[in-house]
């Protein structure tokens, strides 16, 4: 039962702390019941973080799917806020691993969300297609929906790439999982469904994005769509620990998010003034 206060269930009997996870002893470490030394050296990074995240082991092709999402996501350069923010703060004398969290910390709804976002809408999709079997449908549905909120719908559209080299690779591998039977190819489907749906509604060409693909593909694993931005924190997390490390080595000194010059930084408000004497103040 949800939002039920640690306090009270710890009082009926409960653990402070219950997990599934690990089972941590002296000289003995569990994770997901698999003895660690059993998992070094046998899985990879991506099966490892299905394991922890999902609670079983990906088999290995699946595995090179998920962590192809990873690699997909890894770095988009300085552009990307969570990028910059790592380099800026490793010219401010802060420890390399708080430069680290602060490109982490920028990753949000905004700025890395679209992937859970994206998620929810094709499992959302597919609760609604598996209703009334009109995949077209459901598609139009939840666009609509969208659409009468004023809403952008996640996945689509980017505003530098409109034919992401990411994006290809990562359909035309997916294509090859859906051939072998290794996935079913649903919310592939579902998402190009979308894709089309919005771009009939809107009567113009729609493309899309690293992010949609990658919900997909993260869907046709099983993963939760509560989890993508953690997924999406660990992927883009290699970039930050790159750039930061590139930047303090570097060497230079308190770089602000642009250089000083006027064009860049514009004031908008009051004009200069100056207090006067015996004027009284609002309360």
């Amino acid at each position: 039962m949800k939002n039920r206060s640690a306090l009270e269930a710890y009082s009926e009997g409960k653990a402070w702390w219950e997990t599934e996870i690990s089972d941590i002893k002296k000289n003995s470490i569990q994770l997901r019941g698999y003895p660690i030394e059993e998992l070094i050296g046998r899985v990879s990074y991506s099966q490892m973080l299905y394991l922890l995240l999902c609670g079983e082991l990906l088999g290995d092709k699946k595995a090179k799917l998920f962590e192809s999402v990873l690699v997909a996501g890894a770095d988009h350069g300085p552009r990307a806020p969570s990028i910059a923010a790592a380099r800026m703060s490793a010219t401010c004398g802060i420890s390399f691993n708080s430069s680290v969290a602060t490109g982490i910390n920028l990753l949000g709804d905004i700025h890395g969300g679209a992937g859970e976002k994206a998620m929810k809408l094709f499992y959302r999709t597919k609760r609604l297609y598996d209703e009334d079997g009109d995949l077209h449908a459901a598609a139009v549905q939840v666009c609509g929906e969208f659409l009468e909120k004023g809403e952008k719908i996640p996945g689509l559209g980017h505003q530098l790439h409109d034919d992401d080299p990411r994006v290809r690779k990562l359909y035309s591998l997916s294509q090859s999982y859906i051939e072998s039977g290794d996935i079913s190819g649903i919310y592939l489907d579902i998402a190009e469904e979308i894709r089309k749906a919005l771009q009939e509604m809107k009567g113009r060409k729609m493309t899309m994005n690293i992010d949609g693909v990658s919900a997909a593909v993260q869907c046709e694993l099983g993963i939760p769509a509560e989890a993508a931005k953690g997924v999406f924190a660990l992927s883009r997390g290699m970039g930050i620990v790159a750039h930061a490390y590139e930047e303090l080595m570097n060497g230079l000194l308190v770089k602000g998010p642009c250089p000083n010059e006027d064009a860049l930084v514009r004031y908008t408000g009051v004009p200069c003034r100056h207090i006067e004497e015996g004027v009284q103040y609002e309360q």
